[in-house]
């Protein structure tokens, strides 16, 4: 499969967008390799300080939405949660439209990526923790998104389109093998959507939150969280939703690099234990009792749905397999079932 190329920003754009943001020159600009290969950014080193520009990939939504967006990190950013700040141009707006579409400047944020040490667990926890406070202060306006990974029905009709795309990326899989998979992986997730529904959650208020929390959304230092990136996915949502995701991520052990059968479907409970101890004193107290019940469940909807979409569109999981990367959730989705009581009592 080919992959996606990565879009880049042109001298000529960040001539006239750090124009129109008022830098000073002369500006070094430098690709970002890293995060959505369809948003294009750069590195700028102005006499004024450092930047990240952003110019916003088409799907992300109009000017509704990126409003929302920037008004809740701004919110933020204000209550000192960790954040890159929004810069504005000198007529106070946050973005601009530029020649090839709209663009975020964010004052740079030094940091190293995530080490898995139960320090930067707790660490990132109370980060979320902290967000999902301040958050409960924040007026989100008519246009914030309500969506969620938790969604009744979600699962049911799903085999065919994954088990058809994976069959066109790549013809060898063994298509009983998948079938089966697929099918065993699917009606778990049910299962647990329905035992979401049944500790009462709906009956718990919904907030903004990020919608993406992950090892590569997070910069660290010294044990702290200096910045939490990229909330393009920020929506209105339950704050367990939140915190499950952000559980299977942290809880997770690395598989890049590895082959499949050194993959550790197993989580880290010391490092979720830490997570969940630290959103605790991030927001000040503790996740209600039917919040707690939800995580484990919650933590089966979130990594099956991330993992089904993408291959039920496309075939593969990134540059991985159908058949080998599906297998593998189903054995963590299967763990994190098995130890759904450990989870809840974190």
């Amino acid at each position: 499969m080919k992959a996606h190329q990565r879009q880049l920003l042109s001298l000529e754009e960040v001539r006239e967008v750090s124009r129109q943001f008022g830098l000073r020159r002369p500006i070094e600009a430098e690709p970002i390799g890293r995060g959505s290969r369809s948003s294009a950014k750069s590195s700028l080193r102005t006499p004024g300080g450092r930047f990240m520009l952003k110019r916003r990939a088409a799907d992300m939504g109009g000017a509704d939405r990126l409003s929302f967006l920037h008004a809740f990190q701004l919110h933020l950013s204000d209550a000192g949660v960790p954040v890159p700040r929004l810069v504005r141009t000198p007529t106070g707006a946050t973005a601009v439209v530029g020649p090839l579409g709209t663009y975020e400047l964010f004052e740079w944020v030094d940091g190293a990526r995530w080490t898995q040490r139960l320090v930067e667990a707790a660490a990132i926890g109370a980060a979320l923790g902290s967000m999902l406070k301040s958050s409960r202060s924040f007026v989100p306006g008519p246009h914030v998104p309500a969506i969620s990974y938790h969604r009744v029905g979600t699962f049911e009709g799903a085999a065919p389109a994954i088990i058809a795309a994976a069959m066109r990326a790549d013809p060898d899989t063994n298509e009983g093998a998948l079938r089966t998979c697929t099918d065993a992986l699917l009606e778990r997730g049910a299962r647990a959507c329905a035992r979401v529904e049944s500790v009462g959650l709906d009956d718990v208020d919904r907030l903004c939150v990020h919608g993406d929390t992950h090892p590569g959304n997070a910069l660290f230092d010294s044990g702290n969280v200096r910045a939490l990136l990229d909330f393009d996915s920020a929506r209105l949502d339950h704050r367990a939703c939140e915190a499950a995701n952000a559980l299977v991520h942290f809880g997770n052990d690395p598989i890049a690099g590895l082959p499949h059968e050194r993959w550790r479907a197993e989580l880290d409970l010391q490092r979720m234990a830490a997570l969940v101890s630290g959103i605790g004193h991030g927001m000040g107290a503790m996740l209600q009792p039917r919040e707690r019940k939800a995580l484990p469940w919650l933590m089966i909807e979130s990594c099956t749905l991330e993992s089904i979409v993408p291959i039920a569109r496309l075939g593969r999981f990134a540059h991985l397999r159908a058949d080998g990367f599906l297998a593998f959730i189903e054995r963590k989705t299967a763990w994190i079932e098995a130890n759904a009581q450990l989870i809840e009592s974190l």
